[in-house]
């Protein structure tokens, strides 16, 4: 390694290096943007003489047809004044949001023409103003104003029980009333703390992780207890973040879905000595009873999203989660075990397993590194948007991929546990194969990542015939394949069947075959295609999934490939050139570490062209691939930092620096993102429009 490393900076490091006064310039510079540009609008208004348009307003409350929602609509003619600013006296609930649409005829318009749509949300004051930038005088104004969709969560009264589920509607929104308008007014300034904290945060973490710093000189010591107690407090962190962001969405707290209450019903099923949740054998009748258009289109009733085979429903969704938690819960206390619950756990054993797994690589490959490269490859890990996507959306569907995840880093971790033990090294082995192996009954195509045994252990095996070593990797294996196959005969009458194509879904799995144009679109998809971006909170738009394929594929929405839309992984494009390097780097250490990233990049590519082929092209699919790609990312930058000099260092602590504060951009994001109905726009409203507060000028 090129470092110079010590174990602390000393005490006087920070005056020496000017770190002290570089953030009290900081400080200054943030209070100064709060004032001038954070609360422009108010500086502008300073001046401003207010007009009360109450007493002019011309209302009317109704709709246009029987589709459109209740509205107010403001009529406002004869003005021929300056307006630069309103603000909309209202009565608003906290948790209520108001659309605001104005048109404008002015100077230089003599016909109406639109605004964009404004939202005033009942939580915060400050957004019942906004700024207008006319042509010349007003001559006349309209405002339509109705209730945001999303308000009002409508759950039937055996929600916690998951019987008879209804899906989530506006109904019994509540209400607004207008009191008054305004025009030209001096806007109160608002300090929004949390910007300035986070600009403040941004700031010191540029001039913290800078090359002078001195963070760089803290030497990675694994039988340090500062920096285990600092380990433990980042890792506490990520499991409160975890915590926060299952919570945040409320239509997942309190789920209001019946179908995602599968889990529920097969543990209930499995204490009533079964596997099947309902049976429905007149469907066997029909032609195909997996043709759901047919089903709709003659008001055949049917199990949405439940495996149907020869008369019966199954939960089709891996069999490890309801061991893990349902089945327990619902046997020891009665009651069933929420899926919101389910992810944040397996989010919580996902971060203990990626600090572990870094822990554990570190000091395999990397032992002289900086104690910020350790934690900079947890974090980077631990944020990819995929996992914030899974946790900040913690439905039913979530579940089996945040515990696949889960098992994969454990497993991982606990393998190089054992290699890095020359005693007692057989029952971390074991339990590291345990948990690759359960990963077959939480999403089966994620086994992919059991090749990473080849270039761990292959050589190990083959040539040193390690005979207890290979029955340890083994053996739980094939204790694990027998026991999935069981319950696969037990429900689809052959061991190899998980059921996934009997699904009553929105196509026809028994029919779907296999396609190689519709797995190369995946592959873009997943992988390649550049997130939209927008100018409007929250930034990040889903990607209409436009495609000239002849048939039906199945595709929501994505935020953006992996490769794409995470910065951090651009350091993989250094791989071809640098693989006689990293082949060649120390004795047997570099093939090992070769053959580590050819399979944690080949492993995504597996299963990306998989669920494309068998399942369809979904955001929460990319955390199928995500792991591989994040651990083959970090162990790159790892090594490329130990053997960069010079001016290629400092080339690369700047672009490490810009990347991560990209990639935390990308996770802040996603987690308001808007593609699907389930988000915090409609569930979490107050957290939602909080963020939105943050760029609001």
């Amino acid at each position: 390694m090129n470092w110079t490393l010590k174990e602390s900076g000393g005490k006087g490091s920070w005056r020496q290096n000017g770190i002290l006064r570089k953030l009290l310039i900081l400080a200054a510079a943030v209070f100064l943007f709060e004032i001038l540009i954070g609360n422009y609008s108010s500086v502008r208004s300073l001046f401003f003489r207010k007009t009360d348009l109450t007493d002019r307003m011309k209302l009317t409350w109704g709709k246009e047809t029987e589709a459109d929602s209740e509205k107010l609509t403001v009529e406002i003619d004869g003005l021929d004044m300056r307006i630069d600013n309103l603000y909309f006296d209202l009565g608003l609930p906290e948790n209520e949001v108001v659309s605001i649409e104005i048109s404008l005829v002015d100077e230089g318009n003599r016909y109406p023409y639109p605004l964009p749509v404004m939202e005033a949300a009942g939580r915060y004051p400050s957004s019942f103003y906004t700024n207008l930038y006319p042509y010349g005088k007003v001559h006349s104004l309209s405002v339509e104003m109705k209730l945001a969709e999303g308000g009002g969560l409508v759950l039937s009264e055996d929600a916690a029980g998951g019987d008879g589920m209804e899906s989530g509607s506006p109904v019994g929104q509540g209400g607004f009333v207008l009191r008054g308008m305004e025009a030209n007014v001096r806007r109160p300034f608002d300090f929004v703390i949390p910007r300035m904290l986070l600009l403040f945060g941004v700031g010191a973490f540029w001039i913290l992780s800078g090359e002078g710093s001195g963070i760089y000189r803290v030497q990675f010591q694994p039988k340090s207890r500062r920096q285990n107690l600092v380990t433990a407090g980042c890792l506490g962190l990520f499991v409160l973040i975890g915590l926060g962001l299952v919570l945040s969405n409320r239509a997942c707290v309190e789920s209001p879905w019946g179908h995602h209450q599968q889990y529920r019903q097969l543990a209930a099923a499995i204490l009533d000595g079964h596997v099947w949740v309902g049976q429905q054998p007149e469907l066997m009748e029909l032609e195909n009873p997996y043709d759901t258009s047919y089903l709709l289109a003659n008001d055949i009733p049917y199990l949405a999203d439940y495996a149907y085979y020869e008369g019966k429903y199954y939960v089709y969704f891996g069999i490890v989660p309801e061991l893990l938690f349902y089945l327990p819960c619902l046997a020891l206390t009665g009651k069933a075990f929420p899926n919101f619950l389910a992810v944040w756990f397996c989010f919580a054993g996902f971060a203990v397993s990626v600090f572990g797994l870094y822990r554990e690589a570190v000091k395999r490959w990397f032992p002289r590194i900086p104690y910020v490269f350790y934690l900079m490859a947890a974090g980077v890990t631990l944020t990819f948007g995929s996992f914030i996507y899974l946790a900040a959306r913690p439905d039913l569907y979530h579940v089996p991929l945040m515990a696949a995840n889960m098992f994969t880093a454990a497993g991982i971790w606990l393998w190089l546990c054992g290699l890095n033990r020359e005693r007692k090294r057989l029952p971390f082995l074991f339990a590291g194969s345990l948990c690759m192996a359960l990963v077959a009954g939480c999403r089966p195509q994620m086994l992919a990542f059991s090749i990473l045994a080849l270039p761990l252990f292959g050589r190990r095996i083959l040539k040193e015939k390690r005979v207890r070593e290979a029955a340890a990797l083994l053996v739980p294996y094939a204790a694990v394949a027998a026991g999935i196959m069981w319950y696969n005969a037990l429900r689809f009458s052959s061991p190899f069947d998980f059921g996934a194509a009997y699904s009553l879904t929105n196509n026809d799995m028994t029919h779907r075959g296999t396609n190689l144009s519709r797995i190369l679109y995946g592959l873009y998809a997943f992988f390649f295609q550049p997130p939209h971006y927008e100018g409007a909170f929250p930034f990040l738009m889903s990607n209409d999934l436009n495609h000239t394929y002849m048939g039906k594929m199945v595709s929501e929405f994505l935020y953006g490939g992996i490769l794409a839309s995470q910065t951090v992984c651009w350091c993989l494009a250094l791989l071809p050139a640098c693989r006689r390097k990293i082949a060649g780097w120390k004795s047997g250490e570099g093939r090992e570490l070769w053959g580590i990233f050819l399979c944690a990049v080949t492993a995504p590519l597996i299963i990306g062209g998989f669920d494309a082929n068998a399942a369809g092209i979904l955001q929460r699919y990319t955390a199928d691939a995500a792991l591989g790609l994040a651990l083959a990312s970090c162990l790159m930058l790892l090594w490329l930092f130990g053997a960069a000099q010079g001016t290629a260092l400092r080339a690369g602590l700047v672009f490490l620096r810009a990347a991560l504060l990209q990639h935390a951009l990308y996770a802040f994001l996603i987690v308001f993102a808007c593609g699907d109905s389930v988000n915090l726009k409609n569930y979490g409203r107050i957290l939602y429009y909080g963020a939105k507060r943050l760029f609001q000028m």
